[in-house]
């Protein structure tokens, strides 16, 4: 198994499109666990069905809202209010 610093200097080496990508399909492979949060508190990502979207977390605690999209990115958004995280997850559309 690569160590870390091997796999870092091999992702650095790829174009960000590349990189991306990569990220992209890790974020795919990773087992689509239940919507409940295990023991220690952790929020999980939920996976969401949309064109732009891939996963989504909401910690209800911290009113962080964090955000994995279809090209690999992910952003952050800060105080959150817990109906608006509600209103993402019902809407027809969860990239509108």
């Amino acid at each position: 198994m690569a160590s870390f610093v091997e796999v870092k200097k091999l992702a650095l080496a790829l174009s960000e499109h590349e990189r991306s990508t990569l990220a992209a399909k890790l974020i795919d492979s990773l087992p689509d666990n239940s919507d409940e949060d295990d023991e220690s508190g952790a929020v999980r990502f939920k996976t969401v069905h949309s064109s732009m979207l891939r996963r989504v977390r909401y910690s209800p605690k911290s009113r962080l809202l964090d955000v994995v999209f279809r090209t690999g990115e992910t952003y952050r958004y800060k105080d959150v209010p817990l109906d608006e995280y509600n209103r993402l997850m019902e809407a027809e559309s969860h990239g509108k």
